[in-house]
């Protein structure tokens, strides 16, 4: 595979990155805005996952704070315990 370089020229390959590049720190700048996490790949899966649990949460219609009293009464250790961060969905 040869580099996009050696392809095109730098002529073309100039304007590209040059528009490309604060294209892709204003979308990085506000994924931290929305979000509060950092912009990295963690942050990002985080996000996705903390959404997807919020919308299984609603669409089952789960009841968080019964969930959170029973992991309490059975002593279940708090890494085990994923919707102890979800108290405000209804």
């Amino acid at each position: 595979m040869r580099l996009t370089f050696w392809e095109l020229d730098w002529d073309v390959m100039e304007p590209i990155c040059f528009y490309l590049t604060p294209l892709y720190f204003s979308l990085v700048y506000m994924f931290f805005l929305r979000t509060s996490t950092e912009p990295t790949f963690q942050g990002y899966f985080q996000s996705r996952f903390k959404t997807k649990q919020q919308s299984l949460v609603k669409m089952y219609n789960l009841d968080i704070q019964r969930y959170n009293y029973l992991c309490k009464a059975c002593h279940v250790p708090a890494k085990f315990q994923p919707f102890s961060s979800l108290n405000h969905i209804k």
